[in-house]
């Protein structure tokens, strides 16, 4: 709990030094990882556990299942992964 509350306050520190005119993508993914690690933390402290609860299959291939705060942290890690993808890109060209 401690772990996920340092982190919080770490990324929500980065989210409030950031332009969101400029960093727009990135304070997203911050936000959307933050508000999956506090959910996940909430369900902790008040079921003792996290709930899953949304379970796919297709056939007989089933996926894992996971919760609405699994998937903020998993498209918040893409949109910083996306970001930092576009960052580079555009000092390439800057280079150029």
């Amino acid at each position: 709990m401690l772990l996920a509350l340092g982190v919080s306050a770490a990324l929500i520190v980065w989210m409030r030094r950031l332009r969101a005119a400029v960093h727009g993508l990135l304070a997203c993914g911050l936000a959307l990882i933050v508000g999956g690690a506090l959910g996940n933390m909430i369900d902790r402290l008040t079921l003792g556990r996290v709930v899953d609860f949304v379970h796919l299959h297709w056939g007989h291939h089933y996926f894992p299942a996971f919760n609405v705060a699994d998937s903020a942290i998993t498209v918040g890690a893409v949109a910083l992964l996306l970001d930092a993808w576009l960052e580079t890109r555009a000092a390439r060209r800057g280079r150029a």
